[in-house]
């Protein structure tokens, strides 16, 4: 499991065989508004973006998108795969896909407002089918670390562009 601070949470759950859920959340001091324009502003990923480093195309409802994910930080090869977006326009975003192996990934995006006026930002995951009953414990710890070191980043953005 990967080190959290105490504004993180992680939590990996397997719920069978071959399906695992990914919860992660981290507390932002920004706007939920502030928080989305950073998530929306996918030509800017490269710039500042760990493990999902570039998303072509745009955070639109049925858009079709390219995702760039840097599975290991220690190489410089990429992984990418083609979503379609679910979108509730400053809320959240999502796809729910077959991907490699046949394992569908159900992988969400949310901003919430706090009590206290900043975000609470949420990236969770369910991994299932097709090989994930033999990679699925593998592939959970890899995306909730990989989750983690994403959110630091958007944090990160997210706070530097709320100072200006």
């Amino acid at each position: 499991m990967p080190e959290t601070s105490m504004d993180e949470n992680v939590q990996v759950e397997k719920l069978s065989l071959s399906h695992r859920k990914v919860y992660t959340d981290i507390i932002i001091d920004a706007s939920p508004e502030q928080v989305w324009s950073v998530l929306a502003d996918t030509s800017s990923y490269k710039n500042w973006a760990a493990f999902l480093v570039d998303i072509q195309g745009e955070i639109k409802q049925d858009q079709r998108v390219t995702i760039a994910f840097q599975l290991n930080p220690k190489k410089d090869k990429l992984t990418t795969i083609d979503h379609t977006l679910s979108v509730v326009e400053g809320k959240e975003f999502y796809w729910a896909e077959k991907g490699p192996g046949g394992v569908r990934d159900s992988h969400h995006f949310q901003v919430e407002l706090t009590s206290d006026g900043k975000t609470r930002f949420v990236q969770s995951d369910e991994i299932m089918g097709g090989i994930s009953w033999l990679l699925g414990g593998y592939l959970a710890k890899m995306y909730a670390a990989g989750y983690c070191e994403f959110n630091r980043s958007l944090k990160a953005e997210a706070e530097r562009r709320q100072r200006g």
